[in-house]
């Protein structure tokens, strides 16, 4: 006869179940950790810094070809790393879910392995046999159930022992079911095969993966995503905008003449756009200006194509921008011998070439990140403002500050790494003591587990009376024999 707890083996169930949830947890946190390998010469900020560095050394040299080609280098190494980390990630999730079909079927295998134990050991029970050899085996099973997909166990007749799935039967008695996984969308889900209903796993390495494959994974690929659209966003602000500014004492350009420059709608021709001088300086001046130059922007590239704002006060200076809309793109450049583009766009980032407007970054996450197809060459890069001369290095230096934005995606990226880094602790910590749990009630239920002395002192008795017995039955046979070989026959000799 076997001493078990019951309580302890459904409390041993449930502590098997969580320790491996934490576990595969704690895993995918650091495979990541070392997927991130910061501070380190390949991570992600130190392409960010080399980055920055790169503006700087354009801002102090705009007119170097090495300096603006190093720069270019260090955006596209940048962009690669970004890249590959992006797909690493979900490499580890594809690899997750991969192991999550393998875990399931795993526990189909195990469900019909104790539904069988369960039928051996009513019919061993129930036949007057021993069945602790079944027992034994049928308990280990669910044991390893229990880990993988953290089985809930009850009691049943005849020895047998139930299993329960967030209370859904996986086996009884001597029937069990079978799980699957379902990937064809997100979220990935373990369904019931003979209805296709959710099974609502959450412990064990089954759910411990899901956990991974649903939200944590996932989740550090969407802020890492976030931050690339920053960097995206912020280096192409400055880099591709196009706008200026006049001065409160320069408002009235009544004596300017036409005021031209030329533009173009992604990648097309460049038209000139015209605007006619007047004195914007008084109230009205900001809302005239930005009439006229709509008016311009509408005749070069299409009316719906490009937004122009003006904004300023009396007596302010007067702020204008020309932003494109949707996904248009709109470059801008001078025309020959006219002050147009200084005048009014004279802030705005131009390239050695002249051509204002391009993007540097383009993506729709970290996955595709790159430089922009706008930048065909060194020349392309806009280092100088329109109305400050091509040897102007304000532009890159602006970029070159982008650094040290509190809010940009440097900050970002560091806060990212931090909850990495916590969120590893975390799962480790939680680990530690769960670990610790488990075993305290393993111990508990081997100290509690045994067999009745008395019962297995009688057994051996019976044991020690049947060899007893065999001996004699063998030296009965012996002495048979002995006589009908070696004694009959001798009579009259």
């Amino acid at each position: 006869m076997r001493f078990r707890d019951s309580f302890l083996e459904v409390r041993a169930a449930l502590e098997h179940g969580a320790e491996a949830h934490l576990s595969q947890v704690r895993y995918a946190i650091d495979q990541l950790e070392r997927l991130f390998d910061e501070p380190g010469d390949l991570s992600i900020q130190r392409g960010m810094t080399e980055l920055w560095s790169g503006w700087d050394d354009v801002a102090n040299h705009p007119n170097d070809a090495a300096a603006r080609q190093q720069l270019l280098e260090r955006a596209g190494t940048l962009a690669t790393t970004l890249n590959h980390t992006a797909n690493q990630i979900s490499g580890l999730r594809d690899t997750a879910v991969n192991q999550l079909d393998a875990m399931v079927t795993e526990v189909n295998t195990l469900a019909t392995t104790i539904a069988q134990l369960n039928e051996s050991i009513k019919g061993a029970l129930t036949g007057g046999l021993n069945a602790n050899d079944l027992m034994d085996r049928r308990d280990l099973a669910v044991e390893m159930l229990a880990s993988k997909i953290g089985a809930t166990i009850r009691p049943g007749e005849w020895g047998e022992v139930n299993v329960f799935v967030n209370g859904t039967s996986l086996v009884n008695g001597a029937l069990s079911e079978a799980l699957y996984v379902d990937s064809s969308a997100d979220p990935v889900v373990v369904r019931w095969e003979k209805d296709d209903f959710a099974a609502s796993v959450t412990s064990g390495d089954a759910g411990g993966l899901l956990e991974v494959v649903n939200v944590k994974l996932p989740a550090y690929l969407a802020d890492l995503d976030t931050i690339a659209l920053k960097l995206r966003d912020d280096v192409n602000a400055v880099h591709a905008a196009i706008g200026g500014q006049i001065a409160a004492a320069s408002r009235d350009q009544s004596a300017a003449g036409n005021l031209d420059f030329q533009l173009s709608l992604n990648g097309g021709a460049f038209v000139t756009a015209t605007v006619v001088g007047a004195d914007w300086s008084g109230a009205g001046g900001a809302a005239a200006l930005q009439a006229s130059l709509q008016a311009a922007v509408d005749a070069s590239i299409g009316a719906g194509n490009a937004t122009v704002s003006v904004s300023g006060g009396l007596g302010q200076p007067l702020a204008i921008s020309v932003a494109p809309t949707g996904t248009n793109t709109v470059q801008a450049t001078a025309v020959a011998a006219n002050v147009g583009m200084s005048t009014l766009l004279g802030t705005t980032a131009v390239g050695l070439d002249g051509v204002a407007g391009r993007r540097f970054f383009e993506a729709t996450g970290a996955r595709d990140f790159a430089v922009s197809a706008d930048i065909t060459g060194t020349d392309a890069i806009a280092a100088a403002r329109a109305g400050y001369g091509p040897l102007d290095g304000g532009i890159a230096l602006d970029l070159a500050e982008l650094g040290g934005s509190v809010s940009g995606a440097d900050a970002l990226y560091r806060a990212y790494i931090v909850a990495l880094g916590v969120d590893g602790q975390t799962v480790q910590h939680r680990h530690d003591i769960q670990t610790q749990t488990m075993n305290q009630v393993d111990s508990s239920r081997s100290s509690l587990a045994g067999v009745n002395i008395d019962e297995e002192m009688v057994n051996m008795v019976q044991f020690q009376h049947a060899y007893d017995a065999a001996a004699r039955f063998m030296t009965s046979i012996d002495e048979m024999l002995d006589t009908l070989i070696n004694r009959t026959g001798v009579v009259g000799r």
